[in-house]
């Protein structure tokens, strides 16, 4: 009878426990991260009571022997690897719709600004006398100024923005990382030790985890005392036991504007290892989105200052002088790595927009020689070699290098050619009579020519020539040669053919007769001409960038379709990866998950079991009752 008793108490224990897990099973139900838990029972050794020739065993009821989590660590790890993918797609697709929405579409970006500077360059063009068109050109060209300043400010601010929330996110991986440190100790020092430590201890922290991994993957090791490791980015060990290895952000040695992300003990720089999660969202923005978006914004607004410039450079103003510069834009920078422990510093500057690629350039220095990698395509473009050889490589980019002190082994530089082109634009002609829409130069033939030939109007090529606006006098000595200013030596002609002389180009066509004469001089006073007007017009649609294969508005709707086309691809993949992550945790909770039907009907079981195990108490007791009764007699 006292086997009985102990036999029913040990069945009421074990139903007792397992109505009490089904409960907290059930008020845990909406808990994130909660992990289905189950009474694992087994039966007690049984009692021999049989002779030898006739053994037998009577049962000692039940042992509650663990109560466990339902736990699957593949389908957990599986869906902590989707979190950091969604968590990184989440925040570049956040991040370039923002910068999309600066880009601004076809009416309120930059081409509108483009298209009416150049539609005012065309009414000048028209009536290159009229003050008030000279006027409104130069209204246009600080709308244009204006936008390029305001399109690069706003990158600027989405630059800073990046650098905040980078800040903010390794803030909350060293908090969620003490976290987890906090969460090993309670584990490890838990009764029973770490292996059989409280399974809601071990869901807190699988759930700090599993937060810690939307913002940058992680591989976790369970070691022997029930601690967890976590490792983050290419292996680094950012929790070991009760020990949290703090992160810090702090300005690249590279590019002040930028971040890195280091270990506060040994400054070990890990910015590269990370691809995924939020943090790894962050950096793909500004390196692969942000940073190609603002030198195509720079090559565009340098483009477009350089050779504007340069065509204006060779007309004429109202006063007669040859035009100077009409805009203002910034030169290429470049940055010696903070960490440098030489004297070498350069200067950059841009030979020929026409091959100036948008993209940084980062240099470095062995002791003897430099190498240099293109960053927007990762292309080596010299893998070792002196000065002379850099500078050979840089020229294909249209690009020169000066180099002052003495640059140490070891040593980087990063070159930037346009990153601040957009910032620095701006027009430097406030006058209108200024703006040279005349050509420099005139051509004429004398009236008493007796052939047929003719003269072109002429074009500058050259403004910096001494001679450019000096008379130029040529006669022909008979029908097939000429001389230059009374030269004795004469020159044979041929129809059609290209005269360069002082910085200027004429075509001479027909039949000169011996004695004719053609004249070029200055245009002093040629307040009606418009053939400088006509070629800065022509700017618009000449594929002056990108080695001729792009204008300025080309590059504008690159910079926009490119922005436009990061943006569709990383939506469409977050929407698959959203997806294959609902599925994982659909699996997880399969497994995991709290399935309240299921509860239901185990509260009805177990409290049917621990109605039984209480009637086997009180027969049990009524039993022991009715023998101390007959003894009692």
């Amino acid at each position: 009878m006292a086997d009985m008793m102990r036999t029913g108490l040990a069945a009421l224990t074990a139903s007792q426990r397992a109505l009490a897990t089904a409960s907290h099973n059930i008020a845990n139900a909406n808990t994130t991260g909660y992990t289905r838990q189950r009474v694992e029972l087994a039966s007690r050794r049984p009692e021999y009571v049989g002779g030898g020739a006739n053994p037998q065993f009577i049962g000692n009821g039940v042992d509650v022997t663990s109560i466990n989590r339902v736990y699957n660590s593949f389908l957990t790890e599986q869906t902590r690897n989707y979190g950091s993918s969604v968590g990184q797609l989440e925040t570049k697709d956040r991040w370039i719709s923002q910068l999309d929405g600066v880009l601004g579409d076809g009416s309120t970006g930059l081409a509108p600004a483009v298209k009416q500077f150049f539609a005012s360059a065309q009414d000048v063009a028209n009536s290159p006398a009229s003050l008030p068109a000279r006027q409104a050109l130069l209204g246009q060209a600080e709308t244009l100024a204006g936008q390029f300043n305001a399109l690069d400010g706003k990158m600027n601010v989405l630059r800073d923005g990046v650098n905040q929330e980078l800040s903010g996110a390794v803030t909350t991986i060293n908090g969620l990382a003490e976290n987890i440190a906090k969460a090993n100790q309670a584990i490890t020092l838990s009764p029973g030790g770490g292996n059989h430590a409280a399974p809601d201890l071990l869901d807190q922290r699988d759930q700090l985890v599993a937060q810690l991994a939307e913002k940058v993957a992680v591989n976790t090791v369970i070691q022997s005392d029930g601690s967890m490791s976590v490792f983050i980015g290419n292996g680094q060990n950012l929790v070991m036991g009760l020990k949290a290895n703090m992160l810090e952000t702090k300005p690249s040695p590279a590019d002040p504007r930028k971040l890195d992300i280091q270990f506060k003990q040994g400054s070990s720089v890990i910015t590269d290892a990370f691809s995924t999660g939020e943090v790894g969202g962050l950096l793909a923005f500004q390196n692969q989105v942000l940073d190609p978006a603002q030198n195509k914004l720079g090559l565009m607004a340098a483009g477009l200052a350089q050779t504007f410039n340069d065509q204006h450079e060779l007309g004429m103003d109202l006063n007669g002088v040859l035009g100077g510069d009409f805009f203002n834009s910034g030169v290429p920078t470049v940055g010696s790595n903070a960490n440098n422990t030489g004297t070498g510093a350069f200067t950059a500057t841009i030979t020929n927009i026409g091959k100036v690629q948008p993209s940084d350039y980062e240099i470095k220095y062995d002791g003897a020689n430099y190498s240099a990698v293109r960053v927007s395509d990762q292309k080596t473009i010299l893998g070792s070699g002196n000065l002379a050889a850099l500078n050979t490589a840089l020229g294909n980019d249209g690009l020169s290098l000066t180099l002052t002190g003495s640059p140490a082994i070891g040593d980087r530089f990063l070159v930037q050619p346009v990153r601040t082109a957009a910032t620095d634009f701006g027009v430097k002609i406030k006058d209108p009579n200024l703006f040279a829409a005349a050509a420099p130069i005139k051509t004429s033939a004398d009236q008493d020519n007796s052939g047929t030939g003719k003269i072109s109007a002429g074009e500058a090529l050259d403004a910096t020539n001494a001679n450019l606006l000096t008379t130029v006098n040529i006669q022909f000595t008979d029908a097939t040669h000429y001389t230059v200013n009374g030269v004795a030596s004469a020159t044979t002609y041929a129809s059609g053919e290209d005269i360069d002389i002082n910085g200027w180009r004429i075509q001479l066509t027909g039949a000169p007769a011996t004695g004719d004469k053609f004249q070029v001089s200055s245009n002093t006073g040629g307040v009606g001409d418009n053939r400088n007007g006509l070629k800065l017009n022509e700017l618009q649609t000449g594929k002056k960038l990108l080695n001729g294969t792009s204008t300025y508005q080309d590059m504008q709707s690159q910079m926009v379709s490119e922005v436009g086309a990061q943006g569709s691809a990383t939506s469409s993949t977050l929407k698959t990866q959203e997806a294959l992550q609902e599925q994982a945790i659909q699996a997880r909770d399969n497994v995991s998950g709290v399935n309240l039907d299921e509860e239901a009907a185990n509260l009805m079981k177990y409290q049917r079991s621990y109605e039984a195990a209480a009637k086997v108490v009180q027969i049990g007791d009524s039993l022991i009752q009715t023998l101390l009764g007959m003894l009692g007699r």
